[in-house]
């Protein structure tokens, strides 16, 4: 898409008091199975296994990324429902070329892949998503059988999760807007426009703001982060807000269009950047820290270690995924050919297209690698590792173990757990729960 042209100064826009949009709004398919109504006792237990479980607030669990949740999911799981969504419209389709000969970079792999599925996040039994075909995000309940209970329609693709905080859902749209709702009902909190204007263009098959939301809205401590913008002759956004009303804070302008899922730690904001380096700026005031690795280390994934000093990110140059220290951006180790890393204290798990390895995080020794081919996400919950691959998701043990599969619709690139369930979203648009066998009834 071409770039518009150069525009007057830019004014702060104030928040846009408007009401959700009433647009007409495609129906999901729900594929639930059989309930019975539980007895009183059953419900009280049911109740207490709840509140004993872990929510999954943001994408990949805590706004580290981590994939790691303390949770404990006992195997076998059972299907206790399918939502059958449209299929994701990407935003970049374009494969890169295999190879970059004149700067003898090889193995070069897609790296603004951050909206091949529907990402869920939860909060108790209630399961939210957008969508980049219809604009919408969507609650529905988990203990219902995946039963919607709202939808709210925005102006533009939502390729992001959102993020549930303190009762409220936050996200952005290609519309150019960061959104923030009432988490149980769907009603509007506040809407605001980085953006001078509400000037469209086409894009990727929609109507899209010129300057769309192409990151992940991220809360922490009573702040909300979000930018907005992808060409650089139109200026792009970073902004800071108090999450509960939308005001205040400060707003950057950086020089790399943002793409992908934010991260932060205590002082830190990191902001993916697709194929270039990750850009790291300062919560306090939004002044540009440095960018982390060097030329084709970028990739629109990213992690932060539990101790919060080691940043990774890819894929990068040779199909790598590079680390490197979160305060310095001195680099740490990479690992050639995997897909995603997750990092649990002394533990480093990884998969490959052919493998699932469990590295001694002190000595990078191999603990155990296993012919698994599960190689599009990670994570490890209450200590066991879920992984996804084409038309399967699987559970291992500590050991490398397979001890459970489930079969499903397409590439498994999304995984959560919380409500003493896993739930997976594939690349077909179907989002699958599966939970423990006395959940799942």
């Amino acid at each position: 898409m071409a770039a518009r042209g150069a525009r007057q100064k830019i004014e702060e826009k104030s928040l846009i008091p408007v009401a959700p949009s009433l647009r007409p709004r495609r129906v999901v398919e729900v594929v639930a199975s059989t309930c019975q109504r539980s007895s009183l006792p059953a419900l009280l237990v049911l109740l207490v296994a709840s509140a004993q479980a872990e929510d999954w607030p943001t994408r990949m669990h805590d706004t580290q990324r981590s994939g790691v949740s303390q949770m404990k999911l006992s195997v076998p799981l059972v299907q206790k429902w399918r939502v059958a969504t449209p299929k994701p419209m990407k935003a970049w389709t374009e494969a890169p070329a295999q190879h970059d000969y004149a700067h003898n970079y090889r193995d070069l792999k897609q790296r603004q892949n951050f909206d091949s599925c529907s990402d869920v996040v939860i909060a108790g039994s209630l399961v939210y998503f957008g969508s980049s075909v219809d604009g919408t995000v969507t609650c529905v309940d988990n203990a219902t059988g995946g039963r919607e209970v709202w939808r709210y329609a925005t102006d533009g693709p939502v390729r992001f999760a959102p993020h549930v905080a303190e009762g409220r859902v936050y996200f952005g749209s290609d519309d150019g807007c960061a959104y923030c709702l009432n988490a149980t009902d769907g009603s509007l909190i506040w809407r605001t426009r980085a953006g001078p204007t509400d000037e469209m263009v086409w894009g990727n098959g929609h109507m899209i703001s010129v300057w769309p939301v192409r990151t992940s809205v991220l809360v922490e401590d009573g702040e909300v982060y979000w930018t907005a913008g992808l060409f650089p002759e139109e200026g792009m956004y970073l902004c800071k807000r108090k999450a509960s009303d939308g005001s205040g804070g400060w707003t950057v302008k950086p020089q790399v269009p943002p793409q992908g899922y934010l991260l932060v730690t205590a002082d830190r904001l990191f902001v993916p950047t697709g194929k270039t380096q990750p850009r790291v700026y300062s919560r306090k005031d939004g002044s540009l820290l440095g960018q982390i690795g060097g030329e084709r280390q970028g990739g629109s994934w990213a992690l932060i270690t539990p101790d919060k000093k080691v940043f990774w990110s890819g894929p990068g140059v040779h199909g790598a995924l590079h680390s490197h220290s979160s305060n310095t951006a001195k680099r740490v180790a990479s690992i050639r050919g995997a897909t995603r890393v997750v990092v649990t204290g002394d533990e480093v798990y990884y998969n490959t297209p052919s493998e699932i390895v469990k590295m001694n995080r002190r000595d990078g020794k191999d603990v155990w690698r296993k012919k698994q081919a599960y190689p599009y996400v990670l994570i490890v919950v209450g200590g066991t590792v879920f992984a996804g691959g084409d038309g399967r998701v699987a559970a291992f043990d500590g050991e490398g173990n397979k001890r459970w599969a489930g079969k499903v619709d397409g590439k498994v690139y999304g995984l959560a757990a919380a409500d003493r369930c896993l739930y997976v979203s594939t690349d077909t648009g179907s989002i699958y729960s599966f939970c423990e066998q006395t959940n799942a009834k």
